[in-house]
């Protein structure tokens, strides 16, 4: 689901309130244009959607507020005192290039952090441009894929795909316009206020932390595949996640296996209240 982040930053803006956006999943999967978003701190993963090794990890911070961050996590050479506290010693790792900032001799060099990760950024990019096509071609083929799979998989569920409710249409979601998409599943929680569907299953509100654990382990044990399963309002949802290497039939099979496990699970609580009768 897209957050609408650039309306969000704007009005922060014109506000006088400074944004943070955690945009973990936000580059190599939608278009970014810092410079015209003008965030006040923006970060992203590398290794989610750009194809680069994990941990690699995105900080931009404007040079108006550089003088805010004084440290890394861990702490390391770079520190830089607090404006009128005590002084430290000189750093021995400090570079000699007098047109580095304080800001960059920060992150220059972290403790034991392995940079391997940041050294395959160009390479990831070049293999993104050269091999898939350049980043347009991406990004169209993660929404498109998305929003496709999204509908199979509520449409074989008998459910629906999360979206605003004004937005009749896929193309009319802005919450959509992203490589990611929620589905639900027939599951309803047991004393929600909102009607569900009389072929959802009605899941006591105490079974669900166990669902839902149950649904992870077996996608991955028996299945060998992965989506989160979730509670969202008065349902049990999953997040899907497109990527270059899948295609429609890959999701048309995990729509299959939902649809197996959710039969499985209707099936022993109709054997639970059957033995509770």
């Amino acid at each position: 689901m897209r957050f609408p982040f650039e309306r969000l930053t704007a009005v922060c803006r014109e506000e006088g309130i400074l944004s943070l956006i955690d945009g973990a999943h936000g580059i190599g999967q939608i278009p970014l244009d810092l410079g015209r978003l003008q965030p006040d701190f923006f970060t992203s993963n590398c290794h989610k959607w750009l194809f680069v090794p994990r941990s690699c990890c995105v900080l931009y911070v404007p040079e108006r507020h550089q003088h805010l961050i004084r440290t890394t996590v861990p702490t390391s050479w770079g520190y830089i005192p607090a404006p009128g506290g005590p002084k430290t010693s000189p750093s021995i790792m400090k570079s000699d290039d007098p047109s580095k900032t304080p800001f960059e001799s920060l992150f220059e060099f972290v403790a034991t952090n392995d940079d391997t990760p940041y050294l395959c950024v160009p390479a990831a990019l070049k293999f993104r441009n050269e091999i898939c096509g350049g980043e347009e071609r991406i990004y169209t083929y993660l929404e498109t894929l998305a929003n496709e799979a999204a509908d199979l998989l509520a449409a074989a569920l008998n459910t629906e795909v999360l979206q605003e409710p004004t937005a009749k249409k896929r193309a009319q979601s802005q919450l959509r316009r992203c490589g990611m998409a929620t589905v639900q599943l027939p599951i309803a929680i047991q004393g929600s206020p909102e009607p569900v569907k009389p072929s959802y299953l009605l899941l006591p509100a105490d079974q669900v932390a166990a669902t839902i654990n149950w649904f992870q382990t077996t996608l991955a044990y028996k299945y060998g595949t992965f989506v989160p399963v979730f509670a969202h309002g008065n349902s049990l949802w999953t997040r899907l996640s497109a990527q270059v290497y899948l295609e429609i039939s890959d999701f048309a099979w995990l729509a299959g296996v939902l649809k197996e496990m959710c039969g499985e699970l209707k099936k022993r609580q109709g054997d639970m209240d059957q033995r509770l009768q």
